[in-house]
């Protein structure tokens, strides 16, 4: 799979020492990097989204396929709605204290656009554990979206497969672990691309600006994940037209809520047993089992 045009180190080799043999100032004396060893760990760093100048979000992620993301981020948020909408995007490498990478992007989009992103009053919003106070802040928590028309349904042999060869498309994490997967799947039930990111959230915004970046319309489309299912994926899904969600992990009961009312399918594979379908657009056909 080719890299981004926006992408950086994904990954470095970072040396270790035993518990048992670490000073207590924590530096590898001679003696213990003997003893010590080393390991492949994810990059993380913070990416600083502003919108025509105005600062919006503040980001931890994985600085691959940063492009995507902040396309995908902004396409989400509901800053954009298509790309062309996208003016011209510019990045920065800066460095913060204490002598932290970061990157700082800008994305400078049309003027209708900008108007309605100052008429919002945009705020974002943390991610599920962040604290969020006042009727207006559940109000943006939980926006009204538009229902989701139906999908052709997904057969369980696919499913089954796509886990199966899941592993082989996670490219980064194959090399360090605790990182995220999102992987884009056609119609026909095809991997199309995989993205990665310490994120979860960030994973699936990738995904997302790929497909806007390759005029990909989602309906019909899946995206399956390594992650747990939240409320906010599942909006965010909504949000762009994206079909289905198949997460490794449950998810969570709000999650499933918004789905089965948003015409959303939602499925969790179990590492054992048999698929397991959380909701289905089927049900806006007549069936609700809520």
């Amino acid at each position: 799979m080719q890299q981004s045009p926006l992408s950086f180190i994904s990954h470095r080799r970072h040396a270790y020492g035993r518990c048992d043999t670490l000073p207590e100032d924590m530096q590898l004396s001679q003696d213990t990097q003997r003893l010590s060893g080393s390991a492949e760990l994810v990059e993380e760093i913070p990416l600083a989204i502003s919108i025509n100048d105005i600062a919006y979000a503040v980001m931890m992620v994985t600085p691959v396929h940063l492009d995507a993301f902040v396309i995908g981020f902004a396409r989400s948020e509901g800053i954009i709605e298509h790309l062309s909408e996208i003016r011209d995007i510019d990045i920065q490498l800066t460095h913060t204290s204490p002598d932290l990478e970061s990157v700082a992007i800008n994305l400078d989009i049309s003027p209708r656009r900008f108007a309605q992103f100052k008429q919002k009053k945009q705020t974002h919003l943390g991610a599920t554990g962040c604290g969020l106070c006042g009727v207006e802040s559940l109000a943006q928590a939980i926006p009204i979206l538009p229902i989701l028309p139906p999908s052709q349904p997904i057969e369980e042999t696919a499913l089954v497969s796509l886990k199966q060869h899941l592993g082989k498309y996670q490219i980064l994490g194959n090399k360090t672990g605790a990182v995220h997967a999102a992987q884009l799947i056609s119609p026909q039930d095809k991997p199309i691309i995989c993205m990665e990111d310490i994120g979860r959230h960030n994973a699936l915004d990738k995904v997302i600006g790929y497909a806007l970046q390759q005029d990909i319309n989602l309906h019909n489309h899946s995206v399956l994940m390594t992650s747990r299912c939240s409320t906010e994926l599942v909006q965010k899904a909504v949000r762009v037209g994206l079909s289905r969600l198949v997460h490794l992990a449950s998810p969570s009961t709000l999650a499933v809520k918004l789905a089965k009312h948003y015409g959303l399918t939602l499925i969790h594979l179990p590492k054992q047993d048999a698929p397991r379908v959380f909701a289905s657009s089927i049900q806006l056909e007549g069936t609700d089992d809520e």
